[in-house]
C-alpha cells in the first residue's frame, strides 16, 4: 500500500497579527538619555541590549507575558526603582552562584543536583529548591525549624559559609 498526502498552507491574517502584536512587546529598563548629551534613540538601546548575551538569558523572565502585563507602573521614578530592585535582585543571584563554584573549586567538591545527582556547576536556581520546604515556626521569641535542616541543605550553606543557625538565631549568620 502507498498512502499519500496532500497539504494546503493557509496564512492566518488574524493568528499572524496577534503573535507579531506578542512578539512587538519588549520590556527594556535602561537610564540612558533619550535626549541630550550621550543619549540614544529606543532602537539604538535595544540592540546594544540584544547583543548583551549574559543581560538577556539573566532578565528573560521579564519578557514572560505574566510578568510583563501585571507591571504597570506609571511614574518614571517608580520604573527606575524597580530596574533597581531587579539589578540588585540579579547581582544578589549571581554572587551566590559564584560563591558556590569557587568552594567546588576550592575544595574539590561537588554539590547535590538534579534528580539526586552530584555537580560541579551548581546554580541559584537549584540551590532555592532544595529550601522551599524550609519553613520558621515562631513562637513569641523563639524560633524553631519546622524540621531539621537536610544533608543537602547543609552541604549548600557550607559551601556558601552561613552558619545553619541563622534560620533560628538571625544574628549567627
Amino acid at each position: 500500500m502507498l498512502y499519500g498526502l496532500s497539504v494546503t498552507v493557509v496564512k492566518d491574517d488574524q493568528a499572524v497579527s496577534k503573535l507579531r502584536e506578542v512578539a512587538g512587546c519588549f520590556v527594556m529598563i535602561t537610564n540612558v538619555p533619550q535626549k541630550g548629551e550621550g543619549s540614544y534613540d529606543s532602537k539604538a538601546i535595544l540592540k546594544t541590549y540584544k547583543d548583551q548575551y549574559g543581560i538577556e538569558q539573566n532578565f528573560g523572565f521579564l519578557k514572560d507575558p505574566v510578568i510583563v502585563n501585571s507591571i504597570f507602573l506609571k511614574k518614571p521614578e517608580r520604573i527606575e526603582v524597580l530596574g533597581l530592585v531587579l539589578l540588585l535582585s540579579l547581582l544578589v543571584w549571581r554572587l551566590i552562584e559564584r560563591e558556590m563554584r569557587q568552594y567546588i573549586e576550592r575544595e574539590k567538591r561537588d554539590l547535590p543536583g538534579w534528580k539526586k545527582r552530584r555537580t560541579t556547576r551548581p546554580t541559584t536556581f537549584m540551590l532555592t529548591t532544595k529550601f522551599q520546604g524550609v519553613m520558621i515556626i515562631k513562637v513569641g521569641n523563639i524560633r524553631k525549624l519546622n524540621k531539621p535542616l537536610t544533608e543537602q541543605q547543609g552541604e549548600y550553606l557550607l559551601a556558601l559559609n552561613v552558619n545553619p543557625d541563622v534560620f533560628v538565631n538571625p544574628r549567627a549568620g
